[in-house]
């Protein structure tokens, strides 16, 4: 993808490399359901302006994390027993 849709940047963020990989087209959103963008967007106005070991920080506390062996792949599956803050689906409620 690099050279054709994705430019490789490279500079530094304080002391530290930084390498971001930029978008060279717009994104298709039609392929998303509305509830998806509103996801993304709320993701983005929570976390924007936190560096990446703030950012690691906040994952390592999340269960998928937690619950995963060093060096083991996380399983698709933990994502299902997560916990405020982390979890962000809405059930219905099936009483009313």
């Amino acid at each position: 993808m690099e050279g054709k849709e994705i430019e490789r940047v490279k500079s530094r963020y304080f002391a530290h490399p930084q390498t971001k990989h930029l978008p060279l087209r717009k994104p298709d959103l039609s392929k998303l359901k509305a509830t998806e963008i509103q996801v993304i967007d709320d993701v983005l106005c929570h976390l924007s302006d936190w560096n990446a070991t703030q950012i690691s920080e906040y994952s390592h506390n999340d269960i998928p994390w937690l619950t995963t062996e060093e060096g083991k792949v996380i399983e698709y599956e933990t994502v299902f027993y997560r916990i405020p803050p982390y979890s962000v689906r809405e059930y219905p409620n099936e009483l009313s």
